[in-house]
């Protein structure tokens, strides 16, 4: 059974860390060219870029030149790893350069995934190699997906222009196809989602895109990425895993309940039954999402064992927790955030984000994102075991 996690609270050692964000995406959905675009905004200038590419498939000559190179230097001063071993020996390494000045030194790492890996392995890495937590920090995931895939369109349908005699009916859009697997993890596990290809699509085809990514994982933010377009400032803001940063906040899951509708049932204290809501559209994809709810404080050790034994029971099909928690001794509210077996350190707030809505009862919220178990399956496991 896996260790429950440790508070997080020293933001004096957090903010001497190496921030590291995490980019992953499906086949072709455009993250070489959110990448390019992200190292050379002011926030990520002259940070380390790491490919984790575990294929024979080399990377494209655009973005590394020279795949004999263990580092490369990109446009901006960006330095650019391939990684072909293992990630711990890398990142281990580029700080070891970084100290000893063979490198340039950075504050940022960005971690691009190859198009078929789930982001879940690097936060394990990032969380259990002793040597890489004291001196990194995960900053959060961006998944990139392309607009039309996810809208759920046919690859050979060509996009149908709208003109001044097209008429819509509700019959005639496409059956939307279903989403490869690995594509639903890298969404679900994402604190910010880009729609990427946006150009190539149409008005109607990044509505359902959006409307997609929202039912898998509601408390990502989604944005549209255009050529044209400057990129959204939350992409380039601190990640909401460090205490006192300004994403570390209830947005993300400010934004679950304003999607989920009226408002939760709550439970009369810590023994009674909490309340449940789910979330719509989660089935569509083999993906159950919906939020449980204390209305009163709960005991931190109880509710860490409790965790820690929910994770062990889910194991794989749990691809995201995340929420904010009250505990009974009067700190917090606390960021929750779990992947898997894995429940990572709790992040302290400095108060309750009274300004928004959802949070002016204090009640505690955790929202679920698992896969390969209907909505019922999922509230009588809760209702049982948390």
């Amino acid at each position: 059974m896996p260790v429950p996690a440790e508070d997080s609270r020293d933001a004096a050692i957090l903010d001497k860390r190496i921030g590291v964000t995490v980019l992953t995406g499906f086949l072709g959905s455009g993250k070489t060219t959110l990448l390019n675009r992200l190292v050379r905004t002011p926030r990520f200038a002259g940070a380390a870029v790491v490919i984790n590419e575990y294929g024979s498939v080399g990377i494209d000559h655009h973005l590394v030149r020279g795949s004999a190179d263990t580092v490369t230097v990109l446009e901006g001063g960006c330095i650019c790893c391939l990684v072909r071993g293992a990630l711990a020996d890398t990142l281990r390494d580029l700080f070891m350069q970084a100290l000893r000045r063979t490198i340039k030194p950075f504050r940022h790492l960005i971690i691009e995934t190859s198009g078929l890996a789930s982001p879940a392995p690097i936060l394990f890495t990032l969380r259990h190699e002793h040597f890489l937590a004291e001196r990194y920090v995960y900053e959060g995931t961006i998944a990139v997906a392309d607009a039309r895939q996810l809208a759920g369109v046919p690859s050979a349908e060509p996009m149908r222009a709208p003109t001044s005699t097209t008429v819509p009916t509700p019959d005639a859009s496409p059956t939307l196809l279903p989403l490869p697997a690995e594509m639903t993890q890298q969404l679900a596990l994402a604190d910010q989602i880009v729609i990427g290809k946006a150009d190539l699509a149409s008005p109607r085809e990044i509505d359902s895109a959006r409307a997609r990514a929202g039912a898998i994982n509601p408390s990502a933010a989604v944005h549209v990425l255009r050529p044209d377009a400057e990129l959204p400032s939350l992409l380039l803001a601190d990640g909401g895993y460090r205490k006192g940063s300004p994403a570390s906040g209830a947005g993300w899951l400010g934004r679950f309940v304003s999607a989920s509708g009226e408002g939760m049932a709550g439970g009369q204290g810590e023994g009674a039954e909490a309340g449940i809501r789910f979330s719509a559209g989660g089935a569509a994809h083999d993906v159950a999402v919906c939020t449980h709810v204390y209305t009163e404080p709960v005991a931190r050790a109880a509710f860490l064992l409790r965790m820690s034994a929910l994770q062990e029971s889910l194991g794989e099909s749990l691809l995201r927790v995340k929420g904010l928690v009250y505990f009974s001794d009067g700190s917090g509210p606390w960021v929750v955030h779990g992947v898997h077996r894995e429940l990572y350190p709790l992040v302290a707030l400095d108060g309750w984000p009274d300004h928004d809505h959802p949070y002016q009862d204090h009640a505690s919220r955790l929202v679920f994102i698992v896969r390969g178990m209907s909505s019922a399956a999922l509230a009588t496991m809760l209702r049982e075991r948390l």
